[in-house]
């Protein structure tokens, strides 16, 4: 029971110290970048990175708190972005798309009625199966 409860610490005290590291390293290529545009605020961005690689590296458990409230706020904006991009997506491919096949007629489903059948059952031709056949039905 020991061990488990070393094994989270230790799991949790590397995904603290990764999560500083990489947060640490954004900040820092942003203070770089800011720093090559010659903007005075760089000075900001890098006092945040040395703060977060300092943590990372010593001290991880202290960012716990920190990268708590950065994972629900990233959720949130996960779950928020999600639905713009299908929205986007839905209304600059789908839609044209279904607008285009409708103007050529076409019935990608078959979702047609026709009075004059009297099944819509469709028959495959009837052939003798190799061993290949039931490895890759699909």
């Amino acid at each position: 029971m020991a061990n488990n409860d070393a094994d989270a610490r230790r799991r949790q005290r590397r995904k603290l110290r990764n999560f500083g590291l990489t947060v640490g390293i954004a900040f820092g290529v942003l203070a770089g970048l800011l720093f090559w545009r010659d903007k005075a605020h760089y000075v900001y961005f890098a006092v945040i990175s040395a703060v977060f690689l300092g943590l990372g590296l010593l001290v991880p458990i202290v960012l716990r708190p920190v990268e708590k409230v950065w994972m629900t706020v990233a959720g949130a904006m996960g779950w928020f972005m999600t639905r713009v991009l299908l929205t986007i997506m839905f209304f600059t491919v789908f839609t044209p798309i279904g607008l285009i096949a409708r103007l050529f007629g076409k019935d990608f489903l078959s979702l047609r009625t026709d009075e004059s059948v009297t099944s819509y059952w469709i028959y495959r031709e009837a052939r003798d199966l190799t061993k290949e056949d039931y490895e890759k039905q699909f």
